[in-house]
């Protein structure tokens, strides 16, 4: 486990489960860029489940 982690308890159940905690922006073109870019231009509390669909499918 890394020891640059601020919070050992969050870095070992990411470990654990299998994920990590990005540190970088998503790669262009991958869903959650989508999300992030729409975000961005309309504000967060415009998102439904309809735009994160839309995001997996490519269409936002």
């Amino acid at each position: 486990m890394s020891e640059e982690h601020p919070d050992p308890d969050l870095a070992f159940a990411l470990q654990v489960t299998g994920f990590e905690l990005a540190t970088e922006p998503p790669a262009p073109g991958t869903p959650l860029a989508r999300i992030l870019a729409f975000a961005a231009e309309h504000g967060y509390e415009s998102l439904t489940d309809e735009h994160f669909d839309l995001a997996r499918l490519g269409l936002l």
